[in-house]
């Protein structure tokens, strides 16, 4: 996947700002690999820059688990739990995508948007 690094880092705000609220999420945001905030956008207070290190932590050990595994690549990854979900994505180059979602949205939904959005990102 090619990101163009410096239009993500740019034009990233506006692009999360109209997806989380097009979508009715709770955030979202795109983090380096350890886990500095690139671009964000939150509807409420949350810590960006420590939700970006849990991100990008998180994305860490999957790919750990994977390779150990030999279950090959990350596509996305959902938590789920009783006050909503993370979805996170790995963009490769470093770069990880991660959204909070509220309870009961439909995960199904969640990944298509996320596929949806990546595209997006690949055509800065």
């Amino acid at each position: 996947m090619e990101l163009d690094i410096g239009k993500l880092t740019n034009e990233g705000e506006g692009l999360l700002r109209d997806f989380v609220q097009k979508m009715g999420l709770e955030g979202g945001l795109i983090a380096t690999a350890e886990g500095l905030e690139m671009a964000s956008f939150f509807t409420g207070n949350q810590e960006v820059d420590i939700i970006a290190a849990d991100m990008a932590s998180l994305l860490s050990s999957t790919h750990s688990v994977l390779t150990d595994s030999d279950k090959g690549k990350l596509s996305e990854m959902i938590i789920t739990s009783d006050q909503g979900a993370v979805a996170i994505k790995d963009l490769g180059e470093d770069v990880v995508f991660g959204v909070l979602a509220p309870a009961n949205y439909k995960m199904g939904g969640l990944v298509v948007a996320l596929k949806k959005f990546v595209s997006e990102l690949q055509a800065l």
